[in-house]
Formats: C-alpha cells, structure tokens, sequence
C-alpha cells in the first residue's frame, strides 16, 4: 500500500492531470517516467492505454539495449490482485504474433508503436513483457506467473520475457531510479523572425531553428 499511496499523491500533479484520463493511465506515465526515465513526451507518446489498446498500455522501444518493453498495468489500491492481469500480457503476446490483424483494430496510439516493434524485430530486439501492479500476486497467480514465463520463453515463433514488477520490485526500482542523476539543461535562446520553423511531430512540439555556434558554447558554459 506505501507505493500506491505515494503514486496516488505524485500524479495528482498537473503534467498526470492534463495528459490523461484516469489514475490507470497516470500510473502508467507515473511508471515510464520514474523507472524507465523517459521524459514527458516520450512517456506521453509511450502511452498507449485506452480503447482498443490490445492489452498493451505502453511500449518503451530501447535502441541502446535493443529491447521492446510491453507494458501492462495494474493500479490498485488492495494487497493482493489474482490471474487476470498475467492473462492480458498473455492476450497480447498472441496478438503480437499476427501483426496485420492487430493493427486493423488497434488505437490510434498504439497504431504507431506497432509499426515501430515490427521493425525493432526485424531487427533482432528482445522483447520483455512488464506487469506492473501496487499489489502482490496470489500464490496460485504466481503458479500461473511461472508457467507463462516458460510459454513465452520457448514459443519459437515469438519468444519473450515476462517480468513481474509487483509492490516491492516497484518501489525497488524507483528507489534505483533515483541514484540516477538526470540532466535538465535550463537555457533561453531568443529566435528572430525567419529562422525557425515550429511544427508537430507524433503529437510532440518541434521547433527546427537555425542557431550561431556561439550559442552552443555559451549554452555549455551556463549548464555546467
């Protein structure tokens, strides 16, 4: 219960509030942002939580470590949750395995993803399935646990990983998260007129500008 209250009180803030639309989505975003240290755009196009999400709330595409993390999530306020979110991970994990089909029903937020894990595959990416819940298992859904990881495992046609992130891994993790330092660079750079261009790409505000080099060396300078 400390992790779910404490997550409860952390997407009350306005980035949780504003960019979706219930607790299950702020747990999410709550998740990717402290744990896989994607910032609040990533996290946001991350996201995939909704109608029609094929029992994938997120996809983390990880180029450096070449994996693709399946995201599923549970927020609950009770001890202990039972089978059915290791069988929503299981859902997807089929319908991982006939892309074209999964595609035509999916979200317009998941949509995109699934573009982007077909290529990762061909690419040889490992994919790991996350459940990540407030709660523990039952000891039968832990038997269930151990029997899916095996499935996953040896399917020769799509194997994968299935990691329980549950109450105590959960605030293992964060806890991890925090030895790691982030850089924020804080630095106002004025644009004159004519030499930016301000656009949107995948839902995200991209200004493409034309700067001195000077301004990067000044830049530095500040933010060290």
């Amino acid at each position: 219960m400390e992790m779910y209250e404490k997550i409860k009180e952390e997407i009350k803030q306005a980035y949780y509030q504003q960019n979706f639309s219930n607790d299950g989505q702020r747990f999410i975003a709550w998740y990717l942002r402290n744990v896989h240290l994607r910032d609040q755009n990533q996290a946001k196009y991350d996201t995939t939580d909704g109608k029609d999400d094929k029992q994938i709330d997120a996809v983390v595409i990880d180029d450096d470590n070449s994996i693709v993390y399946i995201v599923q999530g549970k927020f609950i306020g009770s001890d202990k949750v039972d089978a059915q979110p290791l069988r929503e991970v299981l859902s997807s994990w089929l319908q991982l395995k006939e892309p074209v089909r999964l595609q035509e029903g999916a979200n317009e937020r998941l949509k995109p993803r699934l573009s982007e894990i077909s290529t990762a595959l061909k690419d040889d990416y490992t994919i790991i399935f996350e459940l990540i819940t407030t709660a523990n298992l039952t000891e039968n859904a832990r038997a269930d646990l151990k029997i899916f990881q095996e499935q996953l495992a040896k399917d020769e046609e799509l194997s994968a990983s299935l990691n329980l992130i549950d109450s105590e891994e959960l605030k293992r993790r964060y806890e991890v998260s925090l030895e790691h330092e982030v850089l924020h660079i804080s630095h106002s750079i004025t644009l004159g007129n004519g030499k930016f261009l301000s656009c949107n790409v995948a839902e995200t505000h991209v200004v493409l500008a034309a700067i001195p080099c000077y301004q990067f060396f000044k830049s530095a300078l500040l933010t060290n």
